[in-house]
């Protein structure tokens, strides 16, 4: 069972407060903004806190508001974990996105047995074996312990999104998937910015224009530093629900057995992602 956490933050607000929702909230919502960035995000308060950054003022409320703190689901067989927090460096507003999934240490593959993974609207992965279609490396659980992740930064070709997908051991507590993100949304200036617009639903049209820019940017520019610590985005309370949150639900059984072996589709070259079938008629 997939638990879908879209607009989970303003659905709670809503509730709670029993009122009609926002016309900002009902835009972002038909834009599919929290799928394109996250649940918490509001257009809204971006375009308030990039004001306030130009101005001069203090945008640290702004920025707690464009992030928000660990949210646990629990799934057949699995805990996923996610987190994100929006920061703003060269008067652009950059979003970084955690998700964990920790599933059990018996598994052949450190992939959840459900759910997708949507990296934005052109990266979609619509089931965990998409992963290796989109040509991405998944470790066997014999290797994980030594697992080094060779292909780096990924980034799409089409809004200003960086990610790399990660391993971990964590012994008898489980295997762990990371999957780190990193947006840059714009100045907030102005609606038809291509940062911003590509963050909209419309913009995963195939005729779309790809964009231009330099890998690993984006992701160097938040973290102002070009190293990165697979696990080193976890607080200590992370890490000791990571280990012992567990989920009241067991892996369906008819999932148990050796995963499905996957046919590619694409490939990855320089953290891009390369069609095979394109490349085969290039060839012709």
């Amino acid at each position: 069972m997939h638990f879908d956490t879209s607009n989970l933050l303003i659905h709670r607000q809503r509730s709670a407060t029993n009122k009609p929702w926002l016309e900002c909230w009902v835009a972002d919502s038909v834009d599919d903004v929290f799928r394109g960035i996250h649940i918490a995000f509001s257009s809204t308060i971006f375009r308030l806190a990039m004001k306030a950054h130009r101005q001069g003022y203090n945008t640290t409320e702004f920025l707690r508001q464009l992030s928000y703190t660990t949210l646990t689901e629990l799934n057949w067989g699995f805990v996923k974990h996610h987190k994100a927090d929006a920061r703003i460096k060269s008067g652009s507003l950059l979003v970084r996105q955690l998700t964990v999934f920790m599933v059990p240490s018996w598994g052949q593959t450190p992939l959840p047995c459900g759910g997708d993974v949507y990296i934005c609207h052109h990266i979609k992965m619509k089931t965990m074996q998409d992963l290796q279609g989109h040509g991405i490396y998944i470790p066997q659980a014999d290797e994980i312990k030594l697992y080094e992740n060779r292909q780096g930064i990924l980034y799409c070709d089409r809004c200003y999104t960086e990610f790399r997908v990660d391993f971990k051991s964590y012994g008898e507590a489980g295997n762990a998937m990371f999957i780190t993100k990193w947006m840059d949304i714009g100045e907030g200036r102005d609606l038809d910015d291509p940062k911003w617009i590509s963050r909209k639903k419309d913009s995963d049209r195939v005729s779309w224009p790809k964009i231009d820019y330099q890998r690993g940017s984006i992701s160097a520019a938040f973290e102002q530093t070009a190293k990165f610590m697979v696990d080193s985005l976890l607080t200590e309370q992370d890490k000791k629900d990571l280990l012992w949150k567990k989920s009241p639900m067991p892996w369906p059984e008819y999932l148990k057995g050796p995963p499905k072996e996957v046919t590619p589709y694409f490939m990855v070259r320089n953290g891009r992602f390369i069609c095979l079938a394109e490349k085969e008629a290039d060839s012709l």
